[in-house]
């Protein structure tokens, strides 16, 4: 078995890969929220009123979460930095 430190988590993997899940997270939440199960504000929109606030609420949704894991990996490199990083033992495998 072999052993490996993680030391550094590179933001812009994060921002690659991670708005489309959370664009697809958002969709299916926003889907619930607004349509299938609406609050009581949503309850008293039009359609097209509906439509556009879920799809402000996915953008919006996207973002902030983009930023909080962003925020999470700035904090992550800055405590690698100062006590190291978690390490991770991999072992090969036949297939």
């Amino acid at each position: 078995m072999s052993n490996y430190e993680v030391k550094k988590i590179n933001a812009m993997s994060i921002v690659k890969n991670f708005p489309i899940v959370f664009g697809i997270l958002g969709a299916v939440i926003g889907i619930f929220t607004f349509f299938l199960f609406p609050t009581e504000i949503a309850r008293n929109l039009s359609f097209g009123a509906r439509l556009l606030s879920w799809l402000i609420f996915v953008i919006l949704y996207t973002l902030i979460m983009v930023a909080g894991l962003m925020l999470i990996s700035w904090l992550y490199n800055w405590v690698v930095g100062k006590v190291g990083g978690v390490v991770i033992g991999l072992e090969q495998t036949e297939d």
